[in-house]
C-alpha cells in the first residue's frame, strides 16, 4: 500500500477514508488481543469516580472488598502488577474518568474515535494526501488503539492540533498544546523540534516578551492538570513520579539490540553509536550549508532525509522499554514528511514482533513477558538494515557536498592548484 503511486490515493480517497473509519468501528467491538493494560484504564477511571485517587490506592487494596460486582471482579482480575499504584499523568486519569463510566470499554474506545477523527480532519483540512490516508488506514495503529485501548491516540490527536497551530503561526497556542502532550508522556518532547524551528533567534533580545509567553504557555499546558487534580485530591503529593522512575529502572522489555551486541561480547549499547553518528553528521551538514539562508536550507535537507523521524526513532530506542505502541507517536513525523519513504513505516512496525513472547509461542520461559532471542535478533537486524539505508542516503549527500570544491577547471583556484 505504501509503495502505490500518489494518483491511486487521489482517485480512491473517499473509499480509503470510509475503509479507515469502518475498521475503527469494527475494532471497537473486538476484545483486546494479547494485552491487559485496558483493565487498569477502566479501573482507575472508576476509582476516581468513586472519590479515590489511583496515586494513593492500588488495585490490590480492593481485592478484599466483598461488595464488588461481577464486572469489577473481571476487570480487577486482569490488572497486571496490582500492587502498584498508577504511573499515568493526571490528564490521562481524568480522561479515563470521563469516558469509562460503568467500566465500559466501548465508551472509552468511542471517545478515542471522536477525539482522533475531529483533530485529524481538522489538521487535514479535507485535503487528504497520500501520507494522510496511509495514516488513516494504518492497521497497526487501528489495532493498538481500537482493539488494545492504548491511549497514545491522545498524543496523536493533540499532535494534529499542535501541528495545525504551527502551520497557522500560533506559537503560544502550539506551546500550550506541546506542554499538554509532554504532560501525557515525556518522550513527546520530540515534537518540540517543530516549534523550535519556527522561533526567530536573530532578534531574540527584542522578542524576549514573546519568548517568555511561549515558555509560560508550555509550562501552563504541562502543569494545569496537575493543579486540577490537586484540587480534586489535595492529599496528592507524588503524582506517580516515584513509580515512573521505579518502572524505568526496574523493568526492561523488548530491548531488541541487546542480543545483537551480545554476539560481539559487548554490553547493550542500544542505539547510542548510531545516535552519536547521527548528531555528528547533522552538525557537519549544518556547518557545511551556505551561510546565506542557512536555517531554511538546512531545514529543507532535514525534511528531505526524514531526519525528524530518524531523531525520534533513535530517541525512543534509548528507553528501557520498547512497547510497540510507543512508536505510534512517530506517525505525525512520517505524515508531515515530504519524502514518502517506506522505511519509516517499517521501523514503526518492527516492534510489533514483541508480542511473540515465549509464553505465547509455547516455549519455556523464566518470566512471563520474556521474548526469545531469535525474535529480538530479527527485530534488531530488520531495524539495522533500515538504519543503514538511512545513513547511506546521508553519506551520499555528504559525498556530493565534498565534491563542491572540485567543480572548477584544473589549474584554477579551488581545484587544488598547488603551483
Amino acid at each position: 500500500m505504501v509503495t502505490l503511486p500518489k494518483p491511486f490515493f487521489k482517485k480512491y480517497k473517499t473509499p480509503l477514508l470510509i475503509l479507515g473509519l469502518g475498521l475503527r468501528l469494527l475494532c471497537i467491538f473486538l476484545p483486546p488481543l494479547w494485552e491487559d493494560d485496558w483493565s487498569r484504564y477502566l479501573w482507575e477511571g472508576n476509582l476516581i469516580r468513586n472519590g479515590e485517587s489511583p496515586y494513593q490506592v492500588s488495585p490490590f487494596d480492593s481485592f478484599q472488598k466483598s461488595n464488588l460486582s461481577e464486572t469489577e471482579v473481571e476487570v480487577l482480575s486482569q490488572i497486571n502488577h496490582p500492587d502498584w499504584t498508577t504511573i499515568y499523568s493526571p490528564f490521562v486519569l481524568l480522561f479515563f474518568t470521563l469516558f469509562s463510566a460503568g467500566f465500559s470499554g466501548l465508551f472509552l474506545k468511542f471517545s478515542y474515535l471522536v477525539f482522533e477523527s475531529l483533530s485529524f480532519f481538522y489538521f487535514s483540512r479535507k485535503q487528504f494526501h497520500k501520507s494522510h490516508l496511509l495514516y488513516w488506514i494504518f492497521p497497526l495503529l487501528i489495532k493498538e488503539v481500537y482493539v488494545n485501548f492504548h491511549f497514545e491516540i491522545l498524543i496523536l490527536s493533540l499532535s494534529w492540533v499542535f501541528l495545525t497551530a504551527i502551520q497557522n503561526k500560533k506559537q503560544i497556542l502550539a506551546s500550550f498544546i506541546l506542554g499538554l502532550v509532554v504532560h501525557i508522556k515525556i518522550f513527546s518532547l520530540l515534537y518540540s523540534l517543530y516549534l523550535i524551528k519556527t522561533l526567530e533567534y536573530e532578534n531574540w533580545k527584542k522578542d524576549w516578551r514573546r519568548w517568555t509567553f511561549i515558555g509560560l504557555s508550555f509550562f501552563f499546558g504541562f502543569f494545569i492538570f496537575y493543579f486540577i487534580y490537586y484540587i480534586l485530591f489535595p492529599d496528592t503529593t507524588d503524582f506517580g513520579i516515584t513509580n515512573l522512575f521505579k518502572f524505568g529502572l526496574g523493568f526492561k522489555f523488548n530491548q531488541f539490540y541487546e542480543p545483537f551486541w551480545n554476539l560481539f561480547g559487548m554490553v547493550d549499547l542500544k542505539t547510542f553509536p548510531f545516535l552519536i553518528l547521527f548528531i555528528l553528521l547533522t552538525v557537519y551538514r549544518f556547518l557545511s550549508t551556505e551561510k546565506k539562508d542557512r536555517f531554511q536550507k538546512f531545514e529543507s535537507i532535514f525534511i528531505k532525509l526524514d531526519l525528524y523521524f530518524l531523531f525520534g526513532y533513535l530517541f525512543l530506542t534509548l528507553l528501557p522499554v520498547y512497547n510497540p505502541w510507543y512508536f505510534l507517536v512517530l506517525l505525525p513525523l512520517i505524515v508531515t514528511s515530504k519524502s514518502n519513504r517506506t522505511i519509516p513505516w517499517i521501523l514503526v512496525s518492527i516492534p510489533q514482533l514483541s508480542y511473540l513472547t515465549s509464553a505465547r509461542l509455547g516455549l519455556d520461559f523464566t518470566y512471563f513477558y520474556e521474548i526469545p532471542d531469535p525474535v529480538l535478533l530479527l527485530e534488531a537486524i530488520s531495524s539495522l538494515i533500515c538504519l543503514a539505508w538511512y545513513f547511506r542516503q546521508i553519506f551520499i549527500l555528504l559525498y556530493k557536498i565534498s565534491n563542491i570544491s572540485n567543480i572548477a577547471p584544473k589549474g584554477s583556484i579551488g581545484y587544488g592548484n598547488r603551483n
